[in-house]
């Protein structure tokens, strides 16, 4: 039998060969260069698989020898010779013919294990990179399609960003108008107020005329020589033409003079008014010899009024701006003229107390 050294020196002559053993043998494969195993790529060629077989038999007949030499230097010498003749003999038959093809030899079954996993390695080796190249792919689409959604978020992000510029833009725009329209709304309630109160005023001040007229003028209101009229900021004066001018004149009386006298001392103390003076006629046409200073109502109505703002004037020292006359003839009746009352109530002078925002405004 072959001893650990024989089995030793036969293992050093097979990796002299570049075979490998066992624990020796490292299985590697990569994705893309996996080689398949095979019997022409494990042994060598034929003639070198002979060569070894030759010398794996001498190896084992010469050790088989030397064993078999040391048991019979034990016993006897006639067993030595013995030995040695079949040693001899073993190893005359056992060396083959010169010329003679060597025998193949069997393939041992540890190389054949290794074929059949290296062939399993392989088939697995091919499985896992079909897997890894559709991951391969698959990881490739999804780059793609993340690169596009980076790409369109990217894009959103530019037009929010300008979109988001666009309305900090107007914000301010809208701020700034906010500002003003809140400084205008401002501006204008304090107007309100101002004009509220300027009108509370005028009406305390025209209330407050009304009732120093009705005092002063309450002998001829109760007969009914003159009317007071109030409405809002506005107070109304009338006085009948018997009371202050003859028939077909425009020069006061003295009984007219008295009457406005305390009237302008009324008015001397509104500050805040404007004095309209209107003259009224009836619509009687008037004759000669009165026709030739007066030719129609209208003359007539003009003069009177003049007359009245000339001698207020005299009597309030207010500015001139203040006061305006106005003819109106038989226009603005108050009352029938088909009666003789009624054309007494319209021959009349109206002094008509405004507020100054409301210069020139038509009262009739």
């Amino acid at each position: 039998m072959p001893t650990r050294n024989s089995r030793r020196s036969s293992s050093s002559s097979l990796r002299d060969e570049g075979w490998q053993f066992g624990d020796e043998l490292e299985v590697r494969s990569t994705p893309v260069h996996a080689r398949r195993l095979t019997s022409s790529s494990l042994a060598p060629a034929s003639s070198s698989r002979a060569v070894f077989a030759s010398v794996l038999v001498l190896s084992l007949l010469i050790h088989a020898a030397l064993l078999g030499w040391r048991f019979s230097s034990r016993t006897s010498p006639t067993a030595r010779s013995t030995a040695a003749t079949d040693a001899s003999a073993t190893l005359v038959e056992l060396t083959p013919e010169a010329g003679s093809p060597p025998p193949t030899p069997p393939v041992p079954p540890d190389l054949q294990g290794l074929q059949e996993f290296h062939t399993t390695a392989v088939e697995r080796t091919g499985v896992v990179e079909e897997a890894l190249a559709a991951a391969i792919q698959q990881r490739a689409q999804v780059e793609e399609a993340h690169r596009q959604q980076v790409t369109n978020f990217e894009h959103e992000r530019v037009a929010l960003t300008g979109q988001l510029e666009t309305l900090a833009v107007e914000k301010a725009e809208l701020a700034t108008q906010l500002s003003h329209e809140r400084q205008r709304a401002s501006e204008l309630a304090e107007e309100l107020e101002k004009a509220r109160q300027e009108k509370e005023h005028v009406a305390a001040s025209v209330k407050g005329a009304y009732d120093q007229l009705v005092a002063a003028l309450k002998g001829e209101i109760s007969q009914k020589d003159i009317a007071l009229h109030q409405a809002q900021q506005r107070l109304v004066v009338s006085i009948l033409d018997r009371v202050l001018f003859p028939s077909g004149q425009a020069a006061l009386t003295p009984e007219g003079q008295r009457i406005l006298s305390k009237v302008s001392r009324i008015l001397a103390n509104i500050a805040d008014q404007r004095i309209l003076i209107e003259g009224h006629t009836d619509n009687v046409p008037i004759r000669p010899p009165l026709s030739l200073r007066f030719p129609t109502n209208w003359e007539l109505s003009t003069a009177r009024a003049t007359e009245v703002v000339k001698y207020l004037l005299a009597q309030t020292h207010l500015p001139g701006n203040r006061f305006t006359a106005v003819g109106r003839a038989d226009t603005a009746p108050i009352a029938s003229n088909t009666t003789e009352a009624g054309r007494a109530q319209n021959r009349r002078i109206e002094i008509i107390l405004l507020p100054l925002e409301e210069p020139g405004k038509d009262l009739s």
